[in-house]
């Protein structure tokens, strides 16, 4: 009973470090993750969704993109309403007006997606601001692998001696 605890609560820890992990595969094609922490793109971004984006010239930015830029503290996917020159005038989906600033160039991150991901961006978010779990985590998972194989590799000494 206790094993079947145990190999359940293990089965738990691999899977919810492997979805951690698989939020960043897409870095490897240029694609950055990105958590919606504000409801200004709702219904098309969620807030606690991962959003992610990916470099794009700044002359290829046409009405209705999502421009993902930094601004003092922050990082904000807008649309695009019009581009201008060194600049852009962005709006959120759910804002009534236009933002009352003009994105400079030199603040652009890249191009968002027009999907995300519900729910992942609060679970990824956890796991970055809490790194520590995660290092302890897989810690306890590498330890359980090494005590799995040595157990196995004992089993299989055993069985080997041949009485002559």
């Amino acid at each position: 009973m206790l094993a079947k605890i145990k190999n359940t609560i293990f089965g738990i820890l691999y899977i919810l470090v492997l979805i951690y992990l698989l939020t960043f595969i897409p870095s490897f094609w240029g694609h950055k993750p990105l958590v919606v922490i504000s409801g200004s793109m709702e219904p098309t971004l969620k807030v606690g969704s991962l959003l992610y984006y990916h470099d794009k010239n700044l002359d290829d930015f046409e009405q209705g993109d999502i421009l993902v830029y930094k601004s003092k503290n922050h990082i904000i996917s807008h649309r695009v309403v019009e581009n201008l020159d060194g600049g852009f005038i962005t709006k959120g989906d759910a804002n009534k007006t236009n933002d009352s600033i003009i994105v400079n160039d030199e603040q652009v991150l890249g191009e968002g997606t027009n999907w995300c991901i519900p729910y992942l961006g609060l679970y990824a978010d956890f796991i970055y601001t809490h790194k520590y779990l995660l290092f302890i985590t897989v810690s306890i998972l590498i330890m359980d692998l090494f005590w799995d194989y040595y157990k196995t590799r004992k089993k299989g000494v055993g069985n080997n001696v041949k009485i002559c």
